[in-house]
């Protein structure tokens, strides 16, 4: 059994098969599930079941094994090793966010184990994940709930429908990281490594960098430059309307996959809708394809091959 995480009073692991009864216990009390949305587990068999998958699926990547440093982990007491219920993070594919739960029996309520739990596991997502930031959902009537989202630094977005409930929508941003406007030669450090390696470094010069319609957009973490992304006055001829180019967006390797790329995107979106441009298009590389569809991108062409690059599809949307 692995400590993944430890505060003052509590520790949290993984979920192991000695967890089957507590799971059991907690999923078929109908006050805990009352704001979930969650159907209690039928047999110890379907719990054990859920650990198994959990372990295959959740903890670890299915397809190569990877730990995926991802979610819910059981919340023990450290005087007596009592299981107290779950904390930990989940990502939404809906959203492509990184979702913060929690869950605890009934009898441990109201003793500050989820805002102990919570605080750690948002210090974990932040500092050793380097999140740029977290959501999470509450029930419009679980008040406790909200209290814990509030004092661990969450704030209310807007009311959704989640898991056929009406939900509050939270969201809590990683200080560490900032983003802001920058010159073309500040995308250089990420833009060489990620889009031109092994080439020389005026590979990485676009003609349209300097154009005063030009803006160009980095994702800093603590001080270091770790994503770009530029965004130019260019009209497609199969397109219509006042058109614009997205070029050169790359998040240094270690920083991918924490949203920092939609987060780019969304933010340059914002800045051409204020300057009255219509479509947003680009070239976008084939393995990329489901993260543009996912924020609302078509594909326009074929397939097609840049030298030096490898296979692209255009793409576009309308702003």
């Amino acid at each position: 059994m692995k400590k993944i995480l430890e505060t003052d009073r509590l520790y949290l692991r993984q979920f192991i098969k000695g967890d089957t009864l507590d799971l059991f216990q907690l999923n078929n009390n109908p006050e805990v599930l009352r704001f979930t949305g969650d159907v209690p587990f039928t047999s110890s068999q379907e719990t054990q079941a859920f650990i198994d998958h959990y372990f295959k699926n959740v903890y670890y990547n299915p397809t190569n094994g990877a730990p995926t440093h991802l979610g819910r982990l059981a919340v023990m007491r450290k005087t007596d090793h009592v299981f107290l219920g779950w904390c930990g993070l989940k990502f939404n594919s809906t959203i492509n966010a990184v979702d913060l739960g929690f869950r605890f029996h009934q009898y441990f309520w109201n003793r500050g184990f989820a805002t102990e739990s919570a605080r750690k596991v948002i210090e974990y997502a932040f500092r050793e994940l380097k999140l740029i930031q977290l959501i999470a959902h509450a029930h419009i009537n679980n008040k406790a709930s909200q209290v814990v989202l509030i004092k661990c630094g969450f704030t209310e977005k807007e009311q959704i429908i989640y898991d056929n409930q009406p939900t509050l929508l939270y969201y809590l941003k990683n200080t560490e990281f900032e983003l802001r406007e920058i010159t073309a030669a500040e995308t250089w450090p990420v833009r060489h490594p990620v889009l031109r390696k092994n080439r020389p470094l005026e590979d990485v010069y676009m003609e349209s960098d300097e154009k005063e319609s030009t803006f160009h957009l980095g994702v800093f973490h603590n001080s270091k430059i770790v994503g770009v992304a530029s965004f130019m006055e260019d009209t497609h001829p199969d397109f219509s309307g006042f058109q614009s180019r997205l070029r050169g967006m790359a998040v240094l390797d270690e920083y991918r996959k924490k949203g920092i790329a939609r987060w780019l995107l969304e933010h340059g979106e914002k800045i051409l809708k204020n300057r009255n441009r219509s479509l947003l298009w680009f070239n976008a590389r084939a393995n990329a394809l489901s993260f543009y569809k996912n924020l609302g991108y078509k594909m326009t062409s074929e397939e097609f091959h840049i030298s030096q690059v490898g296979p692209h599809y255009t793409m576009k949307k309308e702003l």
